[in-house]
């Protein structure tokens, strides 16, 4: 079965984009978490627990640091062996 090429290559721009995206919004956001304390839980309260909701977020930003290269390598290898794989087959052809 033949895999069109701009299906494994598009991701090379859109992917980036997509992480840049998702940061920039999350960004934009942090001022009116904090001023607002959008999800968050403070003490006292019955269960003795507090949750930060703007320290998630920036938690959550500073994970893509570690895991968007694995994932993005993972693609471009994903991609030449799909790519090798119908280059091998249309030659067999």
């Amino acid at each position: 079965s033949y895999s069109h090429p701009s299906r494994y290559t598009l991701f090379i721009v859109l992917y980036p984009m997509g992480v840049t995206g998702e940061l920039l919004t999350i960004y934009a956001a942090l001022p009116h978490v904090r001023r607002t304390g959008l999800y968050s839980v403070t003490l006292p309260n019955k269960f003795n627990i507090s949750f930060d909701y703007y320290t998630v977020l920036i938690l959550v930003m500073i994970s893509y640091i570690p895991i968007f290269p694995q994932l993005y390598f993972h693609m471009l290898c994903q991609r030449r062996k799909v790519l090798t794989t119908t280059d091998d087959s249309k030659k067999n052809e």
